[in-house]
């Protein structure tokens, strides 16, 4: 396996044992994780839905403007 490879491997399996240790030793009970979590999901869920929202909206004034500009 190149450099590269490796490097990414140890990423992952680093993150994976890293999110299952954190997991398995927390104090909270499992049904309190699991709610954070599934918050958690529902707030980056919004998060990401509104930034590309605004990005869109974004790009369609510049299209706009580039519209008018080339009709001109």
């Amino acid at each position: 396996m190149n450099k590269i490879g490796s490097f990414v491997f140890g990423v992952f399996s680093g993150a994976l044992v890293g999110g299952i240790l954190a997991l398995l030793f927390t104090p909270l009970k499992g049904t309190d994780v699991r709610a954070r979590l599934g918050n958690s999901f529902v707030h980056v869920q919004n998060e990401v839905k509104t930034a590309a929202q605004a990005r869109m909206d974004e790009l369609n004034q510049q299209l706009t403007r580039l519209q008018n500009k080339a009709s001109e």
